[in-house]
């Protein structure tokens, strides 16, 4: 398709396009409105609301209500009163909706027919003269944008007048919405919902989405749903709530994958492939979702209905392998798709679904029902999503995009990203026809906040009513920071009701900054709850010392910044008091960090630093972290019920436990190889006068296990525990599994830099990949070493020529995470370390769009050498390919330990 050809085809000729300033002859006031109008003309005069404003307005159940709102707007930020009047000749406001027979007596007031035409169902006309308003629109929903509109436009007056003008509004998009996830930690209260609807309306949003894997409660499968769910009648409340301000509730419930809360319930093993999708090979999964799909679609009274059916991680990796093998992948999911549309059809609805893995596997596409409504999603910050659009235009189907706010396991959003992901997508939406945009806000680590979420979530109102246009990327890039600066300046006046050139959004944009702060982990949660005990690479060290002063004096003064503006902003003081916490989280973790080095060094050198210190930055750390669990409890309960919380605090707890047993905790350490196969494994803790006991069979340790007296050493593969008493205080348990072979111990050197996305996936430093120490199924456990976008080498000095029958490792692939399995893993040896001889050479045979969590050994297979020197040779599959969501960006290569038999 010539895109160009179609944006000419869609242009529309204006007389003045304005967003930010109203031009009054050579005079130029600020106005302030979002979103953008789509057409605005200036005039020289204004319409004073210094006196009692008399309306006329149809009457009927809608318009009443929005009646009521501008109402309340005069007299809240004009002290003016308003009467209702019987006839327009007598009305210093007008409010029409024509409908489908607009009265005889209101016809001189309104605009010209095709006016009329060009705002459509959800535009409206609305005209500032002298001494008269008119607002017109064709429905009531209309109008109610148009009173949104005027509200903005009195809420920001000056001098108790309005400039006079003519704006022309309607959206780009039929459906803008937002999608609230409630199913990975938090469930908001009714209340909380009732009051973002209210928000949000006023910026012209129409429908919210929540997503719901297992939260919403059913009496036929009561054992699935928390108690703190939602309940079907508190889905009617809100929808009856929410159309007072022309939103819907469009229903949400997964069908597919990201079952994994209702599978790990024993009772509902029949209808699990893996412990993420439902086996779409038993007829036990289609009379299951018979019924609780059906409920969920009952629930809901809008027509259209989201199942969901993304990230299908592994389909057929388990009981639905037979099925996958015989039919292929694209098949069985297809299939699938079609057998939950039967269903929702029944009860008279339309299906949406996750566009992610027909897109990336275009042959299901034209297996499935052509009336979906596909949601084509992705997160990045893309100068163009025509590659996850395009597909499904093509073959026409109706479609939305559905960008995020990326506020997902962050400290607090990452607002640059989030700003051109939904800037660019919605342009490209509109660009070739979506019917609407459903704005994202996931919460995958149940940690993140909505009242974190508000300026990602009003930018795709604006972006979804009156979207960027620009294509080439440094022309979008200046109209897009054009309008964000005029956008920002709004939120300051309108949501943070800021006065005398106060801003709030200058201080939020501050954590743009933070994140360019290399420190490990960057601004996301999960650099805050790493363990005190897992100490970086030697090499490291200074680079995260420097970064964390700088990070701990940046975001302590942001923190300090936030805390003044609260008392300064007239409105919305918990989403400031939320950042003023974000801020200091992030100010935390950095100290937090620093700590970990000093007892890296104090570790490592007993007589480096003072003992007397690291316990009074110890004693530090332990307040600042209760009054944080605090305060975020007090965030937490002011919009979401009790649900998770629990999971979220025990972070804090275990944090706090982890700063209590400083002085009883033990370091387990692997040694220098004693000789092939034998590792020496020590012992130890910071402070003196404690006696370690241990164990090497996975045994709890306690004062009668054997005492280590400075020597230990492993010659099978072992798991060691420890624990240290010290008078009557009982130390935690320390334990590590080591993996005996011949490289044991050895000092690997490694061309290629470990990822600073998280420390862990430093496991250690260079000596993580031969200390014994296999990986887990998470691969952040700290055994993992993670490398970006570059092949690794890796040489092993085993000391002495060694009979060598075998060299492997394991590597990690998940999609979704953008780790992939190499490329090649190639195996050389040498016996002075310069000159080496490849010896064999493992090819990567696994499918790269195989999903699910995949661990797989690469192997040189059985050998028969002799030498001193290996080398690994890791290829990287190269930047993500064209079908990920995040192509063109580095893939990770994630390996555990290097295995010499």
């Amino acid at each position: 398709m010539n895109k160009k050809s179609l944006r000419n085809k869609m242009s529309i000729a204006i007389p003045l396009i304005l967003f930010g300033f109203l031009f009054s002859g050579m005079q130029a006031q600020e106005i302030t409105v979002i979103p953008k109008p789509q057409e605005l003309i200036s005039s020289e005069t204004e319409f004073s609301l210094e006196k009692t404003q008399d309306l006329w307005i149809n009457s009927s159940k809608h318009n009443d209500f929005a009646l009521q709102q501008l109402k309340d707007e005069l007299t809240e930020q004009m002290g003016v009163a308003s009467e209702v009047v019987k006839s327009p000749k007598k009305a210093s406001i007008i409010l029409y909706a024509l409908e489908e027979n607009p009265d005889s007596k209101i016809k001189k007031y309104l605009p010209n027919s095709e006016k009329l035409q060009e705002i459509g169902e959800q535009g409206y006309w609305l005209k500032i003269e002298e001494n008269q308003i008119k607002l017109i629109a064709n429905t009531e929903k209309g109008l109610f944008y148009g009173v949104q509109t005027l509200r903005q436009l009195i809420k920001t007056a000056k001098n108790k007048s309005l400039p006079a003008l003519e704006i022309t509004d309607w959206p780009a998009l039929e459906y803008r919405g937002w999608m609230d996830d409630i199913s990975r930690g938090p469930i908001p209260t009714l209340d909380f919902i009732k009051n973002a609807i209210r928000k949000l309306s006023q910026y012209k949003l129409n429908f919210l989405n929540l997503y719901t894997e297992h939260t919403l409660r059913n009496e036929k499968f009561a054992d699935i749903a928390p108690l703190d769910s939602f309940t079907p009648e508190e889905i009617n409340e809100l929808e009856e709530f929410a159309a007072q301000y022309h939103v819907v509730l469009i229903g949400n419930q997964q069908a597919f994958g990201h079952m994994e809360e209702i599978l790990k319930n024993p009772f509902y093993d029949e209808i699990a492939d893996n412990k993420w999708n439902l086996n779409p090979g038993s007829p036990a999964t289609y009379e299951f979702l018979d019924e609780y799909l059906g409920d969920a679609a009952q629930a809901y009274d809008h027509p259209f209905f989201n199942i969901g059916a993304d990230e299908t991680d592994g389909l057929g990796s388990g009981k639905a392998k037979a099925l996958v093998d015989s039919l292929g992948m694209e098949a069985v999911y297809a299939m699938h798709i079609n057998k939950l549309d039967e269903i929702l059809k029944k009860h008279g609805k339309r299906t949406m679904m996750w566009g992610d893995i027909a897109v990336n596997h275009q042959e299901i596409i034209d297996l499935l029902p052509k009336d979906l409504i596909i949601l084509s999603w992705g997160y990045d910050p893309r100068d163009s999503f025509d590659q996850a659009i395009i597909p499904f235009k093509e073959s026409g189907f109706d479609f939305m995009v559905a960008p995020g706010v990326r506020n997902w396991s962050e400290i607090y959003p990452n607002l640059d990203v989030a700003v051109k992901n939904i800037a660019n997508y919605v342009r490209d939406g509109k660009e070739y026809g979506a019917m609407g945009m459903i704005n994202t806000a996931w919460d995958d680590d149940g940690e993140t906040l909505f009242n974190a979420n508000w300026h990602g979530i009003i930018w795709g109102a604006e972006m979804a009513w009156n979207p960027t246009e620009s294509q080439e990327e440094t022309q979008a890039k200046k109209e897009r920071e054009g309008r964000l600066s005029s956008f920002n300046k709004a939120m300051d006046q309108l949501f943070f009701d800021m006065d005398n050139g106060e801003s709030i959004m200058k201080s939020l944009n501050k954590f743009r900054e933070l994140r360019e702060i290399p420190v490990f982990g960057s601004m996301s949660n999960a650099s805050i709850w790493g363990s005190i005990f897992d100490f970086y690479p030697k090499e490291e060290v200074q680079k995260v010392k420097d970064a964390n002063k700088l990070m701990l004096k940046e975001a302590s003064a942001l923190a300090k910044e936030l805390e003044g503006k609260i008392a300064k902003t007239n409105s919305e003081k918990i989403v400031v008091q939320v950042a003023q916490n974000a801020a200091e989280r992030a100010a935390f973790a950095a100290k937090k960090n620093l700590f970990i080095l000093d007892l890296q060094e104090a570790h490592s050198n007993p007589n480096a630093i003072s003992k007397d210190e690291i316990k009074q930055t110890r004693d530090e750390l332990f307040k600042e972290l209760h009054q944080l669990k605090i305060d975020y409890i007090n965030l937490w309960q002011a919009e979401n019920r009790e649900y998770w919380l629990t999971e979220n605090l025990n972070k804090y707890d275990e944090t706090a436990r982890e700063l209590l047993d400083l002085e009883t905790h033990v370091f387990i350490d692997s040694g220098q190889a004693i000789r092939p196969g034998e590792m020496e494994i020590s012992l130890s803790t910071l402070y003196p006068g404690t006696e370690i006991r241990y164990t090497t069979n996975g045994g709890e340790p306690t004062r009668d296990s054997a005492l280590y007296e400075g020597a230990l050493s492993v010659t099978e593969n072992a798991e060691v525990k420890a624990r240290a008493f010290k008078n009557t205080k009982v130390g935690e348990i320390s334990a590590k599994y080591f993996n005996v072979h011949k490289a044991l111990g050895a000092k690997p050197k490694i061309k290629g830099r470990v990822s600073t996305a998280n420390p862990a996936y430093a496991a250690g430093g260079p000596g993580g990949l031969t200390d014994g120490l296999k990986g887990s199924e998470d691969f952040g456990d700290g055994r993992w070493q993670g490398y970006a976008g570059q092949d690794i080498e890796v040489v092993l000095d085993l000391k002495a020529k060694t009979e060598i029958n075998e060299i492997s490792a394991d590597f990690f692939q998940r999609l979704i995470s953008w780790i992939m399995l190499p490329e090649s893993v190639e195996f050389y040896v040498s016996n002075d370390g310069k000159e080496f001889r490849k010896i064999a050479v493992a090819e990567n045979n696994i499918d790269p769009q195989k999903q699910g969590l995949i661990i797989e050994n690469f192997s040189s297979g059985e050998i028969k050498e002799k030498a001193r020197y290996i080398k690994v040779l890791v290829k990287s599959m190269g930047p993500l390919p064209e079908w990920h969501t995040g192509s063109g960006k580095s893939s990770f290569i994630f390996l555990d330990e290097i295995i010499v038999k």
